[in-house]
Parts: C-alpha cells; structure tokens; sequence
C-alpha cells in the first residue's frame, strides 16, 4: 500500500466476488482478472494484506492484494474454506470430510504453499473450525488438537510433530501473538473435579507459567490481547441451574502470561457476558454483561473497573486499531443502535442507525466503521455500509444477497494517529455500481464495470420506520378504503355486483348484497334478511333501554342467560310459549334470576340445619325468601296473561 489513506476491501455476493478501494479515498470498485464465473465458496486476505484468496468449484486462487495478479492456482475443487498463516506464507484449505479406506483421501485440512501452490502436509478435521490449525506469529510452529494432547508441527516437516503437550481431557486450547508465544489449554469440569485452564510457553511444556481452576466451566472462549501478554478467559455452561437465564452461566477470568497475576473479573450486574474486546495499544478491556438493558465498562490490567458507560440495549464492543474509539452496539434481535465512544475523553462521539447489521468491523485507518447485513443471517436488504466515526455515511452498496465481506489488513503505522480526531468527511450517498445492478437484476455473475459515484454530498436519508406490520391485502385498502381485489372470488364478485362501498366485509362465494353492504346467508332471500336485520336492531334497542331502566330501579339484574334471551326458559316451571316482545323476555330474565336466589337459599338452609353459623347479610338473604317467591308468582301471572 503506496498511499497511506488507502484502502480495501473485498466481497463475496450470490454469483460474483469483487474489490474495492474504500474511503477515505475515491470508492471505486477495480478490475479483478479471472474472476470466477460460478459460485465461490470462501474468501479471505492473508493477515498482513499481501495475498487476497478464493476458492471456486474447481479450483483456489491466490492473487497478489496490490496489483490483484494472480500469484499461484491449487486445482483442488470443494474447497468450503481458505485460511492463510500470519506472514501469508502458507494457505490452509479444508473440504467436507469423506470416510474412505484410504488414509490420504480421507485428509480434507491441507495446507498449501502460497507462492508455488504445492502441498505440504495434510490432516484429518471431520468438523469445521476455523481455529483447528493455529500459527506462532513467525510461522514457526503450527499446532492441532488431538485426543489428549496438543501437536506442534514445522511448516516445513508436517508429517511429524515437533513438540507435543499432553494433558488428559484437553478440550480446547489456543496460541497466543506476540514475538513469545504461550498456549493455553482448558479441561472441563468432570464429576467433583473443577474445570482447569493452564498456561504454557511454547516449547517448555514441563512447568506451567499460570493455573486457574473453576467450576460452572463446560466450554471456553480465550481473548488474547494483541501483544500476547494477557489472557481472557470466558466459560459458559449449557444450562443455568438457577433458572434465570435461557443461555446458561457464564463467567470471565482474567491471567497474566508471566504467571504472576489471575483473578475472577468481578462484574456488578446478573447476566450473561455478551462480548469482550481488549484495546490493541493498552492493557486494559471492555466488557458487555447483564440482562438487558446490558452493562458496558471498561477495566484495568489489574480487572479492576475503571468506567462504566452505562446500560442500554447492547451486545457487541471493537476498539478500532488505535485504542482511541470503541463501538458498543446491538445486533441480532436488538434494534441495531450503534454507540461510538472517544476512549480518551471517555465521551460519546455519536450513535448511529445499523439495524439488521449481520458483520461490523473497523478499517485498518482507524477512523472508518463498516457495517454489513449478509445472508443467510438475513435475506434483505443485504449491502454494505461505510461510517466515519462521527456518524457521516461515507459509503453505500446494495446487493441482491451478500454473505461476506473483509477489510483488506494494514500496518498500523500507515495510518498514524492524529492528537485530535478528524472531523467529519462530507456524506456521500453511493449508488451501486453496474456490476451490484447486474446482479441484482439477474442471477448471473456480472462483469467488472466502472465504479461507483457519488450521488450527492449529504448523508443519506434514514430509512423510513416501518411502523406496525399489516399484511399485503390489508396495505392499500387501509389506506384507499377499496383496493385491488384480493382472491379470484373477489375478482368475480365485484364483475358481478360492482367494487363495494366499503372494503370492512370479506368475499364470500355465493353471498350477495343488501342495502347498507350487508351480506345475507348463501340461500337466503333479500326480503328475510332485511327482516331479520330489523328485528335484531329493535330487539336490541330495547334491551338497551330496559337495562337502563332496571339499574334506575335498583333491581338486581344479570346479563348472563343466553337461553333466556333466546326466547328459551330452563325450568319447566318457566317455558310459556316464546314471544317475539321484548317484555317477555326480560321477565323471562328476571324469573331466572330470582329462581338463581332461591337455589342460593335453599343451600343457605342447609347449613343453618347442619349448625353452621350464617353471617348477617346471609341471615338477611335467607328472610327475603317469601319476597322472592311473590315476586316469581307475579311475574309468571302477567306472561300468561301476555300469551293467552
């Protein structure tokens, strides 16, 4: 990299891979030679930004990053995944495993020479992991877990370990940067035995450098920071035995690589741990933790908390190459608000709008943040966006789906860090270049074409809310009262009868209209609807009135007797012959009600024979028996006189 403002990145979308230069220079996307014209499986710069790798169905290509000529071709096809070693020297490819009697064509991890494209050495991996073979930062040693024991190869000699570390029940391990490297191994908790990390320096495996043991441990998560000096360890277990958390426990310990400190970093909120990030030049971390709205703060090199920034709906935290800001934001099922945070000051710069991002990463400069949506995480909206660290949208590509997409690494030191931070760029609104358009209109690979330009030089618009969701048929009709139609049988009844008046009342084959948009049951006529529908407004207009009248009264009145209001008594003593008067069926109501009374005293009755002792509003209710027995007597008399 010549100019040090330049810089890169490279995707991976549905049928085409492509480069661009990113901002702070003019985004333009560059002409790739040979790019593949089917589907590629992997993408990935090597570590230091030489070499930019793909693999296709046939073949992995490897291509010089600066001038993108093609350096090396390994004929290898199925190729899931490539990987390079920290100085680019060596490629790591692995393929879906296949049982076979043959030893070597059961091998699908294989490690390749970069510049010649031959073979080295290869093993046998059945699962993917992208941590399965680990890297000294000078190349010297590669390790692989096995059962038992930890190998370490020479790239040169990869047919036999050179070192091996055994400990019983390894699990999992990792190699540290730095110019002296250390590994560290975990073995889960088993039975009354607690879980155990140990810490080793490469090479000198009879003494451990640091120990730590604790329970609640049943896998780990090992955060190095960047010069190899410090280590992270986050256990988590499958199940909360408290109950309070649907992801299980989890916990964060924290060692030094000299053996001469470890602790338990104590965190002042329930909860899970979200994420962890170290900041690249000081020995101090972030930690996300909690139930949410989850906690942020920052820790010395003695896991001491030094700041808290806070609680709110978070999950993710970056420092950028320089230490100088961090991202705290919420991805996944959170609303995708992003913080940016001035380390120096301890202030928030801004926060910005990343809903739906699947991918966040900061630019080898420091000062830009890419955000990313990527399927199959989601299958919308896929593109990539560019910030400042001021909140300025400085970049925008659409595609029709995207599922990978990596800054190309720098040296730090061609971005050097200012004493202030840079002000704002201006927006820029970037509209997709005709290979994205291509893409997104068909399905075929399109070729490399100019780049993209700017639109305009204010930030974007932000995306309108969505609002509350209403299904497609419900959408314009909302909106116009009509619409279009929504099924074939709407179709037919609008040629039929002509667009309704209103669009509240759903299509029904075989029902037609009346007066006011009501329809009528299929087979009915037009006249007994009518009917019907007056009867019901005057039925039910008048118990409205006769309800309002009995609660004037006083009277105790119930609501609850759909018989009765059918024109059905229950009781024998009570089934004159149905009236369509709406008297009659409140004294049918009443009569029930009261007939309800008296089953209530008869089992007060009961109690007063068995010598329980009845409280005075039960002795009241059990004296107003002979008035109730009037008031049945009288209203049975006047619907027999209503119905003779």
């Amino acid at each position: 990299m010549s100019d040090r403002e330049l810089t890169q990145f490279a995707y991976r979308s549905q049928k085409a891979i492509g480069v661009f230069n990113a901002p702070p220079a003019a985004a333009e996307e560059l002409v790739l030679p040979n790019k593949p014209t089917d589907e590629t499986k992997a993408l990935g710069y090597s570590a230091n930004g030489k070499y930019l790798a793909w693999s296709s169905a046939t073949e992995v290509r490897i291509v010089d990053a600066e001038s993108l000529n093609t350096v090396s071709v390994i004929a290898r096809p199925s190729i899931v995944s490539v990987q390079f070693s920290p100085s680019g020297t060596y490629v790591v490819t692995w393929e879906r495993y296949n049982k076979s009697d043959d030893f070597e064509a059961s091998q699908n991890l294989r490690v390749w020479d970069s510049v010649t494209g031959e073979q080295r050495g290869a093993f046998t991996q059945k699962t993917f992991s992208d941590r399965a073979l680990q890297w000294t930062d000078d190349e010297r040693y590669c390790a692989k877990l096995f059962s038992g024991e930890v190998r370490f190869y020479a790239p040169t000699a990869l047919s036999k370990a050179a070192l091996t570390l055994k400990l019983d029940g390894i699990t999992a391990f990792s190699v540290s940067p730095g110019l002296a490297p250390s590994v560290a191994v975990f073995v889960p908790e088993r039975g009354s035995k607690p879980a155990l990390v140990r810490m080793y320096a490469v090479g000198a495996f009879t003494r451990a450098v640091a120990n730590k043991t604790f329970f609640k441990a049943e896998s780990v998560d090992f955060h190095w920071h960047k010069l190899g000096t410090n280590l992270l360890v986050m256990t988590h277990t499958e199940v909360d035995k408290t109950g309070r958390s649907y992801y299980g426990e989890s916990s964060l310990y924290f060692l030094a690589a000299a053996g001469n400190f470890d602790c338990r970093v104590v965190l002042n909120q329930e909860g899970p741990i979200h994420d962890v990030a170290w900041n690249p030049v000081e020995k101090e971390f972030v930690v996300v933790y909690g139930f949410m709205p989850a906690r942020a703060a920052l820790f010395n090199h003695r896991a001491e908390m030094v700041f808290d920034f806070g609680v709110a709906h978070r999950n993710y935290v970056r420092f950028n190459p320089h230490g100088r800001v961090l991202v705290i934001a919420g991805f996944g099922n959170l609303s995708g608000v992003v913080d940016l945070w001035d380390r120096k000051k301890l202030k928030k710069l801004c926060s910005i709008d990343g809903h739906g991002t699947s991918s966040c990463e900061w630019g080898p400069d420091g000062r830009h943040l890419m955000t990313a949506t990527l399927s199959p995480r989601l299958r919308v909206d896929n593109g990539i966006r560019i910030w400042h660290y001021t909140g300025t949208l400085v970049f925008r590509q659409e595609f029709k789906e995207l599922y990978q997409v990596d800054w190309r690494p720098a040296n730090i030191a061609k971005f050097p860090q200012r004493s202030a931070l840079s002000p704002a760029p201006p927006g820029i609104a970037v509209v997709a270049s005709s290979s994205a358009s291509t893409e997104a209109a068909s399905d075929s690979a399109s070729a490399n074409s100019s780049a993209a330009t700017p639109a305009s030089a204010t930030p974007a618009a932000p995306p309108k809310p969505a609002g509350a969701y209403r299904p497609p048929h419900a959408r314009t009709r909302e909106a116009t009262g009509n619409g279009a139609p929504r099924s074939l049988s709407d179709i037919a009844e609008r040629v039929t009868f002509g667009s309704p008046a209103s669009a509240a009342h759903r299509a029904v084959p075989g029902a037609a209209y009346v007066a006011g948009g009501n329809r009528i049951p299929v087979g009915a006529t037009p006249d007994m609807a009518a009917k019907a529908a007056a009867a019901a407004a005057t039925d039910k207009k008048s118990r409205r009135r006769n309800r309002k009248k009995t609660k004037a009264d006083g009277s105790d009145y119930e609501s609850d007797a759909p018989s009765v209001a059918a024109g059905v008594a229950t009781d024998s003593e009570s089934k004159p012959a149905a009236s369509s008067s709406s008297a009659d069926i409140e004294a049918l109501k009443r009569i029930r009600v009261l007939k309800k009374k008296v089953g209530q005293i008869d089992a007060l009755t009961k109690k007063r024979d068995d010598g329980e002792i009845l409280a005075p509003n039960q002795q009241a209710k059990l004296d107003s028996r002979s008035q109730i027995e009037s008031e049945i007597t009288q209203l049975s008399a006047s619907l027999t006189k209503l119905n003779a």
